[in-house]
């Protein structure tokens, strides 16, 4: 029995040094890396959004928004300063309520937001974890490094139960230490995408002219439910206002309202005057720029009235 554990011990030593040394190598060459681990992306633009938190050494954001790209891409936070408010937008591509959940903890860490606002999207609902896309793109692109940041991203790795996943959590820890995401000079441009700071992403697709829509039923899982109770009791703990903010859709997903919802403040964007609009829109419910402007604007008085009132 001992003579087995010495072998089990000396398989995890050299197992550990040559996945060192892999890292090693890897991080010598893109080439290298995203043959053999994953490839870096400007979609989304995580790599910068998290280059610009860093670059503040002193936050004070009073609003910090947690969704997906109907987030990213359609709330932009500079509109909250026309009633004295700021923001920051930590939503990425597919990032659902479970994402989240394990993001904003981090967040806090950094900042004492007056206010978490919670993209609620949805169409993905039914899920029993965090999506995967959103979970990649966070320990790839992402520059937030800290002990807090970086155990939100073990979460989230371990919650997905991808193997391979989990291995490329360890090494973007070590590899973004000396290589910045968003580096490689022949890494591919959003084209359609223009990264206008505080997280916020202007799409410049063409707009719709008009759309032909289908009656879609959502229903949120008890696992997400739970998240939302997660959220809750973080926010609640340090007396942060939580808001959760169904987006504007052109074609609406219908849906019996959670009972986690309950006694929570909750915004629905398809009030704002322009959510049928196809010509705010690039595809059923995702805003071109000027929508996505339009839309801040509406949504930030929203929230300041929500908060004024509280």
């Amino acid at each position: 029995m001992k003579r087995f554990f010495k072998r089990i011990g000396l398989f995890s030593l050299v197992l550990s040094g040559v996945s060192f040394l892999l890292f090693i190598v890897c991080s010598l060459s893109y080439t290298l890396e995203y043959a053999v681990l994953a490839s870096e992306k400007n979609a989304g633009s995580t790599n910068q959004r998290s280059a610009e938190w860093n670059k503040n050494q002193l936050h004070e954001e009073d609003i910090l928004f947690f969704g997906s790209s109907t987030c990213y891409s359609g709330i932009d936070p500079s509109a909250l300063q026309a009633f004295g408010l700021s923001g920051f937008n930590f939503c990425s591509s597919s990032q659902a309520i479970g994402n989240s959940a394990s993001l904003i903890p981090a967040a806090s860490m950094d900042v004492s937001p007056q206010c978490i606002a919670l993209d609620v999207y949805p169409m993905p609902w039914g899920a029993k974890t965090p999506a995967l896309e959103s979970t990649k793109d966070w320990i790839i692109n992402s520059n937030l490094r800290t002990p807090a940041w970086s155990k939100a991203y073990q979460t989230l790795a371990l919650e997905s139960g991808d193997i391979f996943t989990i291995l490329t959590t360890f090494y973007y820890d070590f590899v973004r230490r000396f290589n910045v995401a968003g580096s490689n000079p022949d890494l591919a441009k959003d084209q359609k995408g223009s990264y206008c700071g505080l997280g916020f992403v202007a799409r410049s697709f063409d707009a719709l002219d008009s759309i032909e829509c289908e009656s879609l039923t959502r229903a949120m899982s008890d696992t997400e439910c739970g998240y939302i109770e997660e959220i809750s009791a973080h926010c609640e703990e340090r007396s942060i206002q939580l808001i959760l903010i169904n987006p504007p859709q052109l074609c609406e997903e219908t849906f019996e309202m959670p009972p986690c919802f309950d006694g929570l403040a909750y915004i629905d964007g398809n009030a704002w005057p322009g959510a049928k609009t196809p010509r705010n829109f690039y595809d059923d419910h995702h805003l071109v720029e000027a929508g996505a402007m339009s839309y801040s604007a509406w949504l930030a008085q929203e929230i300041a009235s929500l908060l004024h009132a509280s």
